[in-house]
């Protein structure tokens, strides 16, 4: 078999397998309601045309937060996973990228979203994301979604590649709050 085929079943066969669960906060269980969920997070990324995404920008709406690498096949698998969800997701949702990246990387971070199609805003990650010293917590590996109610409180938080019925279920969560 050639790389690329081996990389493209890959790529399949990630985008089939559920490799993590998505959980209202580190070492809890899924439950049907939350009674505390916290207050809402507060952050703020610069994208890489100039623009925002922070918790003010995205208040309102279910959001879905994925971090990625440019370099990593189950982060382009599950952004496109993701991609596809929301298309058909009800209702609207917004959507963001960001890159667990240096800030030099726009230029391929931008060709990696082209690439695969995905119109949402890329933010390049901050040093205190980076360093795990942000409101969002440690981000140990990626693909990592983080999926924010309309109010911005974190509903789910999934590290590795997640499922289409997953991703949809993380969502419908946040929906639901």
């Amino acid at each position: 078999m050639t790389r690329r085929g081996l990389l493209a079943g890959l790529g399949g066969a990630l985008s089939v397998l559920t490799l993590g669960g998505c959980y209202a906060r580190e070492g809890d269980a899924p439950a049907a309601s939350e009674p505390d969920l916290g207050e809402p997070l507060q952050f703020t990324f610069g994208t890489i045309t100039g623009g925002e995404v922070s918790s003010d920008t995205t208040r309102g709406r279910t959001t879905a937060l994925l971090f990625v690498t440019t370099y990593d096949l189950p982060s382009q698998a599950e952004a496109q996973l993701l991609r596809d969800v929301l298309s058909t997701h009800k209702p609207l949702a917004n959507a963001a990228i960001v890159m667990m990246e240096a800030p030099q990387t726009a230029a391929l971070a931008q060709v990696w979203a082209d690439s695969i199609a995905l119109k949402w805003p890329i933010a390049m990650a901050s040093p205190s994301l980076m360093a795990g010293e942000s409101p969002l917590g440690r981000i140990s590996g990626v693909p990592t979604l983080l999926v924010l109610d309309r109010r911005g409180r974190l509903i789910a938080k999934s590290e590795g590649a997640l499922g289409r019925a997953a991703i949809q279920d993380c969502l419908t969560r946040a929906d639901a709050h």
